[in-house]
């Protein structure tokens, strides 16, 4: 009808002119025809035409020979084109006479073009950015009559950068009739790019008196380049909230609008750092049953109490209680142990006493004589050993010099003490005399010689009391025969003889002669002839 209207004006015009057309033929014909009204028909699907039936008009009137005729036009059931057909039809007989009629077939276009829609488009964005460089063509269109026009009319244009996200481009198709049609495409840029995320340094947390700690921090916040992101925490207890001792993962995770996801995590440590106190029984002494040497001891456990329960106890030294105890001094040890693995112990005695004295027997007394040169000698014997009913025993010498030493000359008391494991005690002692049998040393001078004066029959000999040495002690030197030194000695051999003595009373003696020899002759007194 729009195609009508551009074509032949308004309808009022065309019956202007269909009845200035037909009035004269009413008014001076003896034939008459009469026209259907106008046929407006949309066209056949598919096509730029439309088959249209109608009643062919049939004229009449006087005269002979009454025939009508098609002029214009095509006939019924014909294939009409889109827009208007003029119909005309006319009436005559053999009079000569004539009438005429006029209706209009108008075929409108009433399909709309079809757009052959490319698929949406579907794109990853750059790494680390938010678009994407995208190019298109015209997508095609056909009509049923003729070929429309293709244009688009929404969204950025070919070789644009696309946003992340959903991008609608929208085409339009628009034929010759003003019939249209659209086209959407969907351009999708996908964000492949993960977001980011920090989360905080661990963290350690000491405690004393509790066991847990509440503890605060800044729980991170992830961030897209594209958009907005969402930062959930999925591990973990969260900022505020009560941690138990030990290591708890806190996990955040951000996801961005394209479902891209980061993580990260961050450890909260809760350490305990007080040990246990533990508190042992007090020290325990027992005597052993006669004749024993152990007993059988009983204890309590030490009492441990710890700020964070899991606390365990171990005895680390000593006999456990109800068992048999040594004589003697015994450490038990109890170590405690809480969760966390501090620790703390403590320690009592168990003393098993018992009053036996121990037994020890020395040998008999030992006399020897000093070793050659020596004021002592080394004196070897077997030392004692002391015995007791109980293990433990132990033998120490107390007083004197051991086997093997060097003992002066005189008497030395040796002294051997046992003592057993509960302190009791038992000795003996024996003599080592070392007697100095070894006599001083002298040193004597040589013979002495001298010669009488003249006239003289005795000479005046000085000499120097001969030195001697002992092995011990002081030496006592004394002259026991012959003139003293600055005597007269009488010609001849004169024994000189000097004795020594030590402390001991061992002595010895030098001896050298004085020897005086007469040189001058003899005087004779001869008789007379």
């Amino acid at each position: 009808m729009v195609h009508f209207y551009r074509t032949l004006g308004s309808l009022p015009a065309i019956a202007l002119i269909i009845v200035s057309l037909c009035l004269p033929a009413y008014l001076s014909a003896q034939v008459s025809i009469i026209c259907p009204g106008n046929i407006t028909q949309g066209n056949d699907l598919g096509e730029c035409s439309a088959v249209v039936n109608f009643t062919t008009p049939v004229g009449t009137g006087s005269g002979t020979n009454v025939t009508t005729t098609q002029v214009n036009g095509l006939p019924s059931g014909s294939d009409f084109p889109v827009g208007v057909t003029q119909m005309t039809f006319t009436v005559s007989n053999d009079e000569g006479d004539t009438n005429s009629c006029t209706f209009f077939v108008i075929v409108e276009d009433q399909e709309d073009p079809v757009f052959d829609c490319p698929d949406d488009i579907t794109v990853d964005a750059a790494e680390n950015e938010c678009s994407a460089i995208v190019t298109f063509d015209l997508p095609d269109a056909t009509d049923n009559c003729g070929e429309p026009s293709v244009f688009q009319f929404g969204g950025l244009p070919s070789g644009s950068a696309f946003p992340a996200g959903e991008n609608s481009v929208d085409f339009q198709a628009l034929d010759a009739e003003g019939n249209s049609a659209f086209c959407r495409v969907v351009i999708n840029v996908i964000d492949i790019s993960a977001p980011v995320i920090d989360c905080p340094d661990d963290i350690v947390v000491e405690v004393t008196d509790d066991c847990d700690a509440v503890v605060n921090y800044t729980a991170p916040v992830g961030t897209d380049i594209c958009g907005d992101a969402t930062t959930a925490q999925t591990g973990g207890l969260g900022s505020g909230s009560t941690f138990p001792i030990g290591t708890t993962t806190e996990e955040y995770t951000v996801t961005d609008e394209e479902g891209n996801t980061a993580s990260c995590s961050f450890t909260v440590t809760v350490t305990d750092v007080a040990p246990p106190e533990i508190t042992c029984p007090a020290d325990i002494e027992i005597a052993a049953a006669p004749g024993d040497c152990d007993a059988v001891v009983s204890f309590a456990d030490p009492a441990v109490t710890d700020n964070c329960p899991g606390e365990t106890l171990t005895q680390t030294a000593g006999p456990a209680s109800d068992e048999i105890f040594p004589t003697g001094e015994t450490t038990v040890t109890f170590t405690a142990t809480d969760a966390a693995g501090n620790t703390a112990e403590c320690s009592f005695t168990v003393t098993v006493t018992e009053d036996e004295d121990p037994e020890i027997t020395c040998p008999g007394d030992i006399t020897v004589d000093n070793d050659p040169a020596e004021c002592s000698a080394v004196v070897n014997y077997t030392a004692p050993e002391g015995t007791d009913n109980c293990p433990g025993a132990n033998t120490e010498l107390t007083a004197g010099i051991g086997s093997g030493g060097i003992f002066p000359v005189g008497t030395t008391v040796e002294t051997y003490t046992v003592t057993d494991a509960s302190g009791n005690t038992a000795e003996c002692s024996f003599e080592v005399t070392v007697n100095d049998i070894e006599a001083p040393v002298f040193d004597c001078p040589e013979d002495i010689t001298a010669e009488t004066a003249p006239g003289l029959c005795e000479v005046v000999v000085s000499f120097v009391d001969p030195d001697a040495t002992d092995n011990c002690s002081a030496v006592t030197v004394t002259q026991t025969e012959g003139p003293v030194s600055g005597s007269a000695f009488p010609v001849g051999s004169t024994e000189i003889t000097f004795t020594a003595e030590d402390e001991d009373g061992n002595t010895s003696a030098c001896t050298f002669n004085v020897v005086v020899t007469d040189e001058e002759a003899p005087d004779i007194d001869c008789p007379e002839d």
